[in-house]
């Protein structure tokens, strides 16, 4: 009987190690083919937990021979665990001639609000990005052509951000809008020319800068992938699932997960198949790519933009790096990416509560 039950271990153990891997590979498969593995990359994180405990069970009992396949596994996988939690100290010495760049989904400046309550400096948003001291910012959401005195504008908006004496800022047509805007570019540095990324959407869109930065020639493809679209309704089930587990809320609440996901999973695989091309087509000496992928480290978008490029919160951040903070859908889904002869440092999450994204920065070294 004993023998029956350590077989039986054995094999759910076989099993959870299996998937593991499976999910730790996941990326590497369009979800216009198998969208199967997009949820498994989504759960990497879950998977990976208990395949932990399992492994801490199989330690307290001194049953070797599993515990010697689960390190196994864990090493196979270990590119992908450090690339969803890296583990890099400060660099306390910057290079001099290193650039700052932000990106930053901004919730249209939570919700266009020009004046903070009273006491408070005006938009926090807006705020911190004039003092973040970023060289280059690239904004995602950035909000609607309202000019009026209650709600931020666009001229208001270029008018404090006057420390950038560049900027570029396209026009996107809305299915029940005239326009709006949803990316924005600031610098420091010259624009010699722009260009919209072609693939088709009705709310999302990456668009191409060319820099000019210290008489270098750099690409910056700033990007916001198409989003899940959950409602607030449903945003706020998942919360009340995490808060108190129910059977039949979860049921209903993966089977409406599922309908917005998958279509979602499939379309960003297009983008992220456009983007990437574009991407091999640069010209230019040095790219850079970042802003929303709305998508986890292990998802195809990521993998397929990413490329042969590097991640610069992999390359120098720590932890787990959650960009995406509202209603504990705690994921990293924004990403600055760039070229091997760019070196990346600190890359930093900045804990700002003002939209559902926290910004994130890092300084860059173009060798």
């Amino acid at each position: 009987m004993k023998k029956f039950f350590l077989i039986t271990l054995y094999i759910l153990n076989a099993i959870i190690v299996g998937v593991l891997v499976v999910s730790a590979f996941s990326g590497y498969i369009s979800p216009q083919r198998f969208v199967f593995f997009s949820y498994l990359g989504l759960l990497f994180p879950f998977i990976l937990i208990g395949n932990i405990a399992v492994f801490i069970v199989w330690l307290l009992f001194k049953q070797w021979k599993p515990v010697l396949i689960n390190i196994v596994a864990f090493c196979i996988c270990g590119g992908a665990i450090y690339t969803y939690c890296p583990l890099h100290a400060k660099t306390k010495e910057i290079p001099a001639d290193a650039i700052k760049i932000l990106t930053y989904n901004v919730m249209r400046f939570n919700n266009m609000k020009k004046d903070a309550p009273k006491g408070d400096p005006p938009n926090k948003i807006l705020q911190y990005i004039k003092e973040s001291d970023a060289d280059i910012v690239c904004l995602q959401e950035y909000g609607v052509t309202d000019n009026s005195s209650n709600y931020l504008g666009v001229d208001y908006i270029i008018n404090t951000l006057n420390n950038y004496p560049y900027h570029y800022i396209p026009r996107m047509k809305y299915p029940f809008r005239n326009q709006i805007f949803d990316l924005a570019f600031f610098s420091k540095f010259p624009i010699v020319a722009f260009r919209k990324v072609p693939y088709e959407s009705a709310y999302n869109e990456s668009f191409v800068i060319e820099l000019d930065i210290k008489g270098k020639r750099v690409t910056l493809i700033n990007n916001h992938l198409e989003s899940n679209k959950l409602s607030e309704e449903e945003r706020s089930n998942y919360y009340q699932l995490t808060k108190d587990p129910d059977s039949q809320t979860l049921d209903v609440l993966t089977q409406t997960m599922t309908k917005r996901l998958t279509p979602a999973y499939k379309t960003r695989a297009g983008q992220a198949d456009i983007i990437s091309q574009s991407i091999e087509e640069n010209k230019n000496p040095y790219i850079i790519v970042c802003g929303d992928f709305n998508d986890t480290p292990i998802s195809y978008a990521r993998y397929k933009i990413k490329g042969n490029l590097r991640d610069a919160f992999v390359d120098s951040g720590f932890g787990l790096g959650i960009t995406y903070n509202k209603l504990r859908f705690l994921f990293r889904i924004d990403y600055i990416l760039h070229s091997n002869n760019i070196k990346s440092y600190n890359c930093t999450v900045e804990k700002l509560n003002s939209s559902d994204h926290y910004p994130l920065w890092c300084y860059l070294q173009l060798k």
